[in-house]
Parts: C-alpha cells; structure tokens; sequence
C-alpha cells in the first residue's frame, strides 16, 4: 500500500471528531494537525426533542444525517432517562456508512443506508419505503440544509424537525490556522463537511484571500460546491463520499 511519509495533512475538526481519519493518516505516515473550524453547542431549546422522545411510540422512523446529531440525540435520551431500544418498531435511517457505525455503536439497529452518502440520495430511497401518513423524526443541526423534509412530506409523511446541536464557528482558532497555513511542509487540508468551509472563511475573514493553500481534499460533492463558491478547488471529491473514499484520494492523487 502507498504510503503518506513526511506529508503534513491538516484536518479540520478537533482531534476528538477526526478520530479514525486521523490515526489511519498516522499509520501511513502522515504528520497530521487537527484544528477545528466548527463548534458544537447544545440547542437553545431542547422542548422539540423533548416532546417526540416523550412520543416515540407514535415515532415510525428516525432519520439521522450527522454523526454529531446521533451522539447529541443519545446524550438527550439519556438523560431523560429513555431507552430507544425499548421501542423496536422504530425504524433508522443513516445517510452513511458512519453514522450508521455510530448508530450501531450506541446499540441501535439502521434499516436504511443510501448507496451514496448524502441527504439527496436518502431522501429518495426513503421515498421507496415510507407510506402515508407515517412519523418521521429528524433530530438534526439547529441550521442544516432541508432536503429531506419536503421530499417526504410530499411522498405523504408526518415529518417533525428538531435541532440536537448548533455549529458555531470557533473564531479563536483564528491563530492556530495561520500558523498552520504558514506551516512550509503543509501538502494537504481536508474538509469533511460544507460547515468546515464556510466556517475557516468565517474565521479567517479577509486574510484567506492572502494565503497560499496546500492541496485541498473534500469529502462529497456537497461539500466540493461550497469549495468552489469561494473560489477554490479541491484536487478530488472522495469516492466513496466517506473517510476511506477520502484517504484513498490523498493516496492516489499525482
């Protein structure tokens, strides 16, 4: 296997979220540093959560789109004392393959997986398989793109949206990314969702236009569109829109 000796790789999220992305990049070689571009926070209000876990016997799906709206949806349950488990009907849906091993992880079964990992693909194989007048639960980002929402209340579902997190971004980090950029080995930034773009331009405000950028990898097609609005472009956009998609496509690229 080709390795990524001496290549010095930024990623941007803490080194809690990049989790396995980073260690596999160790294990090729890489030197990695990890500075996050986003914040989670809780929700200004959990009374919508609240109100359909209290209701998860009416709930017929649960649709998550995030790996941090699982971790902040398990953390809530919890503490209302809740266990997901104890409702077996409710079926999950996961918009990829890790977050569905997230879901698995907490000890949920995921019923549903599209074969390309974004919301507009979930959406439509939902479509297949929900019927009318059905429940389905989206605990999601306070602000995130509204994909699925209208697409199955069109095919004829019950759809209730409730915010888990906020993405916030962290404008303290504004130092560790210059020094970061001004790294003179720095080959590679990688961006794992649109969030972690638009939230590096936040926070480095008119001094991204003056930098010189490493090679930029991106993990879907989503996110590449938000690359480009800023007038960048990737090198690849993962295949699969995953982690592994995204560390095949630093290995590969010539």
């Amino acid at each position: 296997m080709e390795k990524l000796d001496g290549q010095t790789i930024l990623i941007t999220r803490d080194s809690n979220q990049a989790g396995d992305f980073k260690n596999q990049l160790i294990e090729l070689g890489a030197n990695v540093i990890c500075i996050p571009t986003i914040k989670l926070v809780d929700p200004d209000s959990w009374q919508s959560f609240d109100k359909n876990a209290l209701q998860l016997s009416k709930i017929n799906w649960i649709v998550f789109s995030s790996i941090n709206a699982v971790h902040q949806t398990d953390l809530r349950l919890k503490k209302l004392n809740i266990n997901l488990n104890n409702f077996p009907d409710i079926q999950i849906a996961a918009v990829g393959n890790q977050t569905a091993e997230t879901i698995r992880q907490k000890g949920w079964r995921v019923s549903l997986i599209p074969d390309k990992y974004q919301a507009e693909d979930l959406s439509q194989k939902m479509v297949s398989q929900v019927k009318p007048n059905q429940n389905i639960w989206l605990p999601r980002a306070l602000i995130a793109r509204d994909v699925l929402g209208p697409v199955l209340e069109k095919a004829g579902a019950n759809v209730s949206i409730s915010p888990v997190y906020q993405n916030i971004a962290p404008l303290e980090n504004r130092p560790l990314l210059l020094n970061a950029f001004q790294h003179k080995d720095l080959n590679w930034i990688t961006f794992t969702s649109s969030s972690t773009v638009s939230n590096l331009f936040q926070i480095l405000s008119e001094d991204a236009k003056q930098l010189t950028w490493p090679k930029i990898a991106s993990i879907g097609s989503i996110t590449t569109k938000t690359i480009l609005k800023h007038q960048l472009k990737p090198c690849f956009t993962a295949v699969p829109q995953n982690i592994e998609g995204l560390i095949q496509g630093i290995l590969q690229y010539r």
